[in-house]
């Protein structure tokens, strides 16, 4: 049961992501866990509905419709692997805009393919303005990892975590978080470390994930969002979003949230 909270600011921008490992079976080729994307949706309409709170920019994974298809264009280099893998990422947004909509808000896709490029070591983002004009009309922005063009490579990959803390920084978030099947930045005793602070993140060995995951997995969602703390003071919550009621959670600033922070 969804407990609801208090109203709060209208003008704040939060950033969600929800990981492909919550939404596909990362296992499985082009699985979906249809459930959970419908659970989520519901609890993203509802915190909606009951907080006032407008500005959210959704990011999701591409889990089971991204890694291997992605795996696959990494060993090959050729143009139609890149390309599958964009319609397969393409295929989850749809299925995760079309799940919002059912429940009432108003989503579109913003795919980075179209928006993003590659020029040697800098990522160039043109995404900013359709991101603005989007959370004026009222509308949930949904990006998701991709492949992008590469001025050398021909592609590269572009990671839903990255496109968080672009996010982020160029729409000055208040709050980040970043849902995944697990309940936080695990230790090595597999106890849930509740805050961690940038000099921390640096010295941390985290592990990987047991799937195919070719975005570098936690230890690279806990280097970005550190570096996102750091460079622009914005804090970060990661959480298991595979649990009843987390989403909403964050999304009306419950402090029961169980989870790491990343933060100053």
């Amino acid at each position: 049961m969804l407990i609801m909270s208090k109203h709060l600011r209208t003008d704040e921008v939060y950033v969600l992501k929800i990981g492909g490992s919550v939404l596909t079976e990362k296992g499985k080729e082009r699985k979906a866990r249809k459930s959970a994307i419908k659970r989520i949706s519901e609890a993203i309409a509802l915190a909606l509905a009951h907080s006032s709170r407008k500005n959210l920019i959704l990011v999701h994974g591409a889990g089971s419709y991204g890694h291997p298809q992605a795996k696959v264009y990494l060993e090959s280099g050729e143009v139609k692997d890149a390309l599958i893998t964009h319609e397969s990422a393409k295929e989850l947004n749809r299925m995760v805009i079309s799940s919002l909509m059912e429940f009432g808000p108003r989503a579109m896709p913003i795919h980075p393919l179209s928006g993003v490029v590659s020029k040697g070591p800098e990522i160039k983002y043109k995404i900013k303005e359709q991101i603005e004009l989007a959370l004026k009309a009222g509308i949930i922005p949904v990006l998701h990892g991709d492949v992008i063009l590469d001025e050398k490579e021909g592609f590269r990959i572009l990671s839903g975590d990255q496109l968080v803390v672009y996010a982020a920084k160029e729409l000055k978030a208040s709050k980040v978080g970043v849902g995944t099947d697990v309940d936080g930045v695990l230790n090595d005793n597999g106890a849930v470390i509740r805050r961690i602070t940038p000099p921390e993140a640096d010295k941390m060995s985290i592990k990987g994930s047991e799937h195919v995951d070719v975005t570098g997995g936690m230890k690279e969602k806990v280097y970005l969002l550190a570096r996102l703390a750091s460079q622009h003071n914005i804090p970060s919550i990661l959480f298991n979003a595979s649990k009843e009621s987390n989403v909403y959670k964050f999304l009306t600033d419950d402090e029961n949230l169980f989870g790491t922070v990343i933060s100053v």
